[in-house]
């Protein structure tokens, strides 16, 4: 049954479909009545999550956001929560706290499609009560220069000799090892990766002993990412961009030739990734995850995090395979991977449907 606005809306049921398009270029008003501050959904621009009262941009409004209502919280909505982000219905159902049967009442309310009164709601983000979760260190100007000469000089300490053997003990090509800027640290007879921010500052030392594989990292170091500055400096906007667990695993996809970023540890970086994938506006993001639990919660995380830039796409090596390294030394070729990326499932946020579907 078509809607008509002259009959009474309560001899008739209307579909959630009709409901969405009764609500199309009212979601910035629909939202802001339900109580979401209207200076979050001014821009695309990342912002404070309002609910979970955390993070400097894991809040922002997807595209088109008055016709179709949705925002995304990397955290508490997105891609793989219940609600899961996608349309206007399923944020009020997120940001009420409610049910979808809920959701939908309070928008046939505003709209006028229902009975009853329809009243504006004026809700304050919720904190829970538990103590704050401690501020990140600050790393202080000095250290930061600190480790940027350490790494310049531990570079200098690696000669090309050096770096071919460091290379075939660990699988991967020389011009890998030179792109990442590996170094070697004499005192303590160990690799130095340097770390860096989304903008390609240095801002730690990843130290690997050559021969017990121990790592750890340089006194006053923050953690960062692995890649390439040059490179992801003078990259083409719409580059599919791949990302590796640690240093080594980096140092395999770019021995592959692919345009590799690498982070610290599974799930972590994503901060630095957004800020990264902000200047280079990638076409999608693959991640090449280990292939264990740690992997794959991991895996899930930064998809989390990174789909607000770009879509994203999860491989992992074949079964008794561990990681990307290995996948390489056991004769994996860029076309493999690429292979596997292409029929990997695709994680974005322009869904045809929401979660109120």
């Amino acid at each position: 049954m078509n809607y008509n606005p002259h009959r009474n809306p309560d001899d008739y049921s209307i579909t959630i479909a009709q409901l969405k398009e009764i609500a199309r270029g009212r979601w910035i008003e629909i939202l802001t009545a339900a109580g979401v501050p209207a200076e979050l959904l001014a821009d695309r621009r990342g912002k404070p999550c309002p609910k979970c009262s955390d993070g400097d941009d894991r809040f922002a409004a997807m595209n088109d956001l008055a016709d179709r209502g949705a925002v995304l919280c990397r955290i508490c909505f997105n891609a793989t929560t219940t609600p899961r982000a996608g349309d206007g219905i399923a944020s009020l159902q997120w940001w009420l706290g409610v049910s979808t049967a809920d959701a939908i009442r309070w928008l046939r309310s505003f709209l006028g499609l229902g009975a009853g009164v329809h009243r504006a709601i004026h809700r304050t983000a919720i904190k829970p009560n538990v103590p704050p979760k401690p501020s990140k260190p600050v790393q202080s100007e000095s250290d930061r220069l600190r480790i940027e000469l350490m790494a310049g000089v531990c570079g200098q300490n690696l000669s090309d000799a050096s770096r071919k053997h460091i290379a075939q003990s660990l699988g991967v090509t020389s011009e890998a090892l030179r792109r990442l800027r590996v170094g070697w640290n004499p005192s303590q007879c160990a690799m130095t990766w340097p770390m860096r921010d989304g903008d390609g500052n240095i801002i730690g030392i990843r130290l690997r002993e050559l021969k017990s594989g121990a790592k750890y990292s340089a006194t006053g170091s923050h953690a960062g990412l692995f890649y390439d500055p040059d490179i992801h400096a003078n990259i083409s906007p719409g580059a599919r961009i791949w990302i590796a667990e640690g240093a080594s695993d980096t140092s395999a996809l770019l021995s592959l030739e692919l345009d590799a970023v690498g982070v610290p540890s599974s799930g972590c970086g994503g901060e630095l990734l957004l800020t990264l994938g902000r200047r280079i506006r990638p076409r999608e993001w693959v991640i090449v995850r280990d292939n264990d639990e740690a992997g794959a919660e991991g895996a899930r995380k930064l998809r989390s995090d990174l789909v607000i830039v770009a879509p994203v796409r999860v491989i992992e090596p074949p079964i008794g395979i561990k990681d990307a390294r290995a996948w390489l030394n056991r004769g994996a070729s860029r076309d493999d991977l690429e292979r596997e990326a292409n029929t990997a499932e695709v994680f974005g946020l322009e869904w045809n449907i929401g979660g109120a579907e």
